[in-house]
């Protein structure tokens, strides 16, 4: 049986929020990582090998792929305490990883300010971030076989899914075969999802497009 590869696509959050890793080689290149705290990108020295993500040849390099990573005060920032005391509230604090405002038990006393009696304190303080995964911004790719096939991609810079022609090979992965795939990953929750006319039942045959009514015809037909 031939071996299986799995490709995880990470999102800007997944890595931007990595802790910086200079790895185990004793080299020393000036590279730049994303602070979670200070919420810019610093200078560290990496080791030339192994590490994680959250390493960038350039500060432009970082910048730009941790540009949607938006900023939130530094009460949000720090880790949920539950202080020294040993009582049972039941608490809310925001994650800075996860970007939710999750429940923890506070023992009622110390700690720190991220800590909310209730999840819409937590919520109107904090405000969870919205983040695109990095493929969402990539432009449209048909890409590089002959095929007119239906599919949706992620508009970055009108904040919609809109609908293009895919060739049924290559391309990149802002490429989704149904609207509501689309619109859960991509679509900003602070945006209205406009709904398209276009059915999101996908084509798997490969078929000329002429107009959306031609496409309509075609699927009563399969029935």
């Amino acid at each position: 049986m031939s071996p299986v590869t799995i490709f995880i696509f990470l999102d800007n959050r997944d890595v931007c929020l990595l802790l910086p890793d200079p790895g185990p080689c004793k080299a020393l290149f000036h590279h730049f990582y994303y602070d979670r705290y200070t919420q810019n990108c610093e200078e560290f020295e990496y080791g030339g090998c192994k590490g994680n993500a959250n390493n960038f040849a350039t500060l432009e390099e970082c910048k730009m792929h941790c540009r949607r990573i938006k900023k939130v005060s530094k009460v949000c920032r720090l880790e949920a305490d539950s202080g020294p005391c040993r009582a049972s509230f039941v608490r809310y604090f925001y994650n800075f990883t996860t970007g939710q405002c999750e429940q923890f038990i506070f023992g009622g006393c110390f700690g720190n300010d991220n800590n909310f009696k209730d999840i819409s304190s937590c919520q109107n303080e904090c405000k969870p971030i919205s983040v695109l995964p990095s493929f969402c911004t990539k432009p449209k790719d048909k890409g590089s076989c002959a095929a007119d096939i239906l599919r949706f991609y992620f508009n970055d810079e009108k904040g919609i899914c809109e609908t293009f022609t895919y060739s049924g090979c290559g391309g990149n992965d802002n490429n989704f075969i149904a609207l509501n795939a689309c619109q859960k990953i991509c679509q900003p929750r602070d945006r209205k999802p406009v709904k398209s006319k276009v059915p999101v039942k996908p084509a798997y045959k490969t078929i000329t497009l002429k107009s959306r009514k031609q496409f309509l015809r075609n699927q009563k037909r399969k029935i």
